[in-house]
């Protein structure tokens, strides 16, 4: 499984990193299925990086914690 998740949103494709709580498809909460939505899952092309601002907002939030400021 790659950490990354290629999606087409309203005809744009997008590259995310991956969810792994299960719970959505991309760290930044996009379904990844969603017909409704116009989220559809794509194929992840080669030489791929991220390029959703979302996730990337995300990650720049976490990389300040370390893993002793986790109980869990």
């Amino acid at each position: 499984m790659s950490r990354y998740v290629a999606i087409t949103i309203d005809g744009e494709l997008t590259i995310h990193a991956q969810d792994t709580s299960g719970n959505y498809a991309t760290l930044c909460g996009v379904d990844g299925d969603d017909p409704i939505c116009g989220q559809y899952p794509a194929e992840l092309p080669l030489g791929r990086r991220i390029n959703c601002p979302h996730c990337r907002s995300i990650f720049d939030v976490t990389k300040k914690y370390r893993t002793s400021d986790f109980e869990i």
